[in-house]
Order: C-alpha cells, then structure tokens, then sequence
C-alpha cells in the first residue's frame, strides 16, 4: 500500500517533536496508533466482507450449475426408462403372441387322437414287416411327436 520507510518515520518522528512538543507527544502518539489500529481493522473487515462475498457468489454459481447438471440427468433418466419400458412391453407381447401361436399351431396340427391312431398304424407296419426290414419306433408326449426309423442289422446265421 504506502511504502514507508525508516527515513519516513523517523523524519515524522522530528517534525511531530518539534510541532507538538515533548510533553503532548506521547498522548498524541496514543491517540495516533489507536486511529491507525481502527482504520486498519476496519479495511481488513471490509476486504474480507468482499472476498466472502465473492466467494459465497462463486460457491451459488457452482450451486445452481450442479442443479442444472442433475435436472437434465433426471430428464434423461426419465427419457431412457421411458423407452426401456416400452421395450419390455413390446418385447412380453411379442413372447406372449409368439407362445399362443406356437400353442396353435401344435394343438390344430396333432390332436390325441391323431397321434393315437399314427401311433397304431406305426405298429401294425412294424408287427407285418420281415426282420431284414428296417422298423420303426415312436416315443410320444403332449407338446410334439417323434418318430425314429432305425436299421437292425441281420444277425449272423
């Protein structure tokens, strides 16, 4: 701020000797460093009134863009659970149309009765046929119907 030096205050020193006298200049030298020791504690509270001022502005400043950030991730939030459900819906419609098609088509293709008669023409070829023919076995269940042909070799005579 002010560059004082020695020389400064010594010169100030002599000149207040001379003008007030050596009887006044000690109370004069009170009173002086009392007026300097407010002045600057009251500079100092001003300086740091100011720079908390200036840091409370920062500190709302990054506040509010944190808010800023967090509300656009929300809305994307929301955005992308948005689509997500949409997709699993589709996708539990799409199963469940899959899995009653699938159902029709097994149950208008074979009925019990169909297997059950398939099943007893099957055996009635196999009982007719001669041992060097190939045969036929059927294993069946509810959801599809297996037929495997298998060659038996001709045993040795």
């Amino acid at each position: 701020m002010f560059d004082i030096g020695f020389w400064e205050i010594f010169l100030i020193l002599v000149l207040a000797l001379i003008v007030i006298g050596p009887e006044r200049l000690p109370g004069a030298a009170r009173k002086a460093g009392y007026w300097v020791g407010r002045a600057r504690r009251y500079i100092e509270g001003v300086r740091n009134d100011v720079e908390s001022q200036m840091d409370l502005g920062e500190f709302k400043r990054l506040l509010h863009n944190q808010e800023v950030q967090i509300n656009e991730l929300q809305q994307k939030l929301k955005v992308e659970t948005t689509k997500l459900t949409e997709i699993e819906s589709g996708l539990d419609e799409d199963i469940l149309t899959k899995v009653d098609s699938h159902k029709l088509k097994t149950e208008d293709s074979f009925s019990h009765e169909d297997v059950d008669e398939w099943e007893q023409d099957t055996l009635s070829v196999t009982d007719n046929a001669a041992d060097d023919q190939p045969s036929a076995s059927v294993s069946t269940d509810d959801s599809s119907v297996q037929a495997t042909v298998e060659d038996r070799d001709k045993p040795a005579s």
